[in-house]
């Protein structure tokens, strides 16, 4: 016998998201496609737009739940849970923004820096070795990886 009944709910946000993200890949490629079909034009963009849909529906499912009737003291927990949620997502909203005017100012290295260290700090880790290994690494290859890819001369301070 059960004690709490089930019920089916969807995720609404992450479902608009999910369904926002393939229609703008899948515009992408068509247009990609319609410009032209030769292998250079398509060596990146082709297999990328693959792979991020086959990631989307593999996301898919997780839009769908079940979930218990709550009370009404863990509906106020969760609510609550919610808005902390919604609190670090403006948190982070608000230090991409500031690492995107902060580019050519403080060069694009330590910018990456200090945007990975503190998202990583708002979504729950608190290693600060841990934190900074991650942040350091992670920037060396962007950095390194973008001045690959792209011919472009950004500023850098430290790297």
């Amino acid at each position: 016998m059960k004690d709490r009944k089930t019920r089916r709910a969807v995720d609404w946000g992450h479902l608009a998201l999910l369904l926002l993200i393939c229609g703008v890949v899948t515009a992408y490629l068509l247009d990609a496609r319609a410009t032209s079909l030769k292998v250079n034009n398509l060596l990146l963009v082709e297999p990328a737009a693959i792979l991020a849909l086959i990631l989307a529906a593999a996301v898919l499912p997780q839009c769908f739940r079940r979930k218990p009737e709550e009370a009404g003291g863990e509906a106020e927990a969760a609510a609550q849970e919610s808005w902390r949620q919604l609190g670090k997502v403006a948190a982070l909203a608000a230090a991409f923004g500031a690492f995107a005017l902060s580019l050519e100012t403080v060069g694009f290295d330590v910018a990456t820096f200090v945007f990975t260290a503190f998202g990583i700090y708002i979504c729950g880790e608190r290693k600060l070795w841990l934190i900074a290994l991650f942040s350091a690494v992670f920037t060396v290859g962007i950095v390194y990886g973008y001045q690959l890819l792209v011919p472009y001369p950004f500023p850098l301070r430290v790297l």
